[in-house]
């Protein structure tokens, strides 16, 4: 911006103002986009932390059912015929270690190895680490979709093992639905705080924020 300071006096008072106008609104301006891209970096931080611990999970638990099925000829594959007893298998084999991965790492280490890697971290509204309660609550909530999609997709019976399209196909979307509410939440609360967030009174944050 130029200013001419010809003429009278009120002009250059006037110029002076727009100076300092555009000199901290431009600051101001600055910092609000810097800020408000921090908070879209910490929700896409902790998305792509979620999706790393699910990959690494995945990678483990599929290749110890692998280990499993030929190291016992089967068992007890063979055995599970039933929508219940898979759903009760995948309930042991794979739900719980997954619950155990995500209460004991933000229970005891603040942070997945996802979120380690992300360099972010699980605390209460002090900034302190949670209670048991907190990171059981968290990982309720968190998991909830997934093992409503189990549910819907093997009890009473295993879709694949149906002649035509099963009859309660559409409460595949409440799952969907809520995953998708999760992460609009998620960008609505500036990355910091999710549903389990709310629900279990914790948050994350960058690691580099509590300096």
């Amino acid at each position: 911006m130029t200013c001419s300071f010809r003429g009278k006096k009120n002009r250059r008072s006037k110029c002076a103002i727009q100076s300092l106008f555009v000199q901290y609104g431009f600051i101001a301006g600055s910092e609000y986009r810097e800020m408000k891209g921090d908070q879209m970096t910490l929700a896409l931080r902790r998305l792509l932390a979620y999706w790393l611990d699910f990959v690494l999970l995945a990678i483990i638990l599929v290749d110890l059912q692998g280990l499993v099925y030929i190291t016992t000829s089967g068992f007890p594959f063979h055995f599970l015929k039933e929508g219940y007893h898979i759903e009760i298998w995948v309930l042991l084999s794979m739900s719980l270690p997954v619950w155990l991965y995500f209460i004991w790492f933000e229970l005891n280490q603040q942070q997945t190895l996802g979120k380690r890697m992300l360099k972010l971290k699980v605390t209460n509204r002090e900034r302190s680490k949670i209670t048991f309660r907190q990171a059981f609550l968290r990982t309720f909530i968190r998991l909830l979709p997934w093992e409503l999609t189990h549910i819907i997709i093997l009890v009473p019976e295993p879709w694949w093992g149906m002649e035509g399209p099963p009859a309660h196909m559409h409460l595949i979307y409440i799952p969907n639905l809520m995953l998708l509410l999760y992460i609009l939440i998620l960008f609505a609360g500036k990355g910091e705080k999710g549903v389990h967030d709310m629900a279990a009174k914790t948050m994350v944050m960058r690691i580099r924020d509590e300096r």
